[in-house]
């Protein structure tokens, strides 16, 4: 199980609006990183976004080719972690 953060380590900075996830910068290097384990592993999106931004989250997931199989706003348990905070 192989997790993946969205703000700092997908995409630049950090996004609190719909309109700053959909246009956040995306982080292409981490993003072929994640694309290339989840050929293999299974791959969680986990973000501290709440509830009412997971829905631009998916879309920009979607839009700039994130493979993945689960998303969630909760930590939780995995074999690694990928996130700028231990970059």
């Amino acid at each position: 199980i192989i997790c993946h953060d969205v703000d700092g380590w997908l995409a630049e900075g950090v996004s609190w609006t719909p309109e700053e996830c959909l246009k956040a910068k995306p982080i292409q290097k981490n993003i072929d990183l994640l694309n290339k384990q989840s050929l293999t592993g299974f791959v969680i999106i986990y973000t501290a976004r709440r509830n009412h931004l997971i829905s631009a989250t998916l879309e920009w997931l979607k839009k700039n080719g994130v493979d993945f199989q689960a998303i969630s706003n909760k930590k939780m348990p995995s074999d690694y972690y990928y996130d700028d905070k231990n970059a």
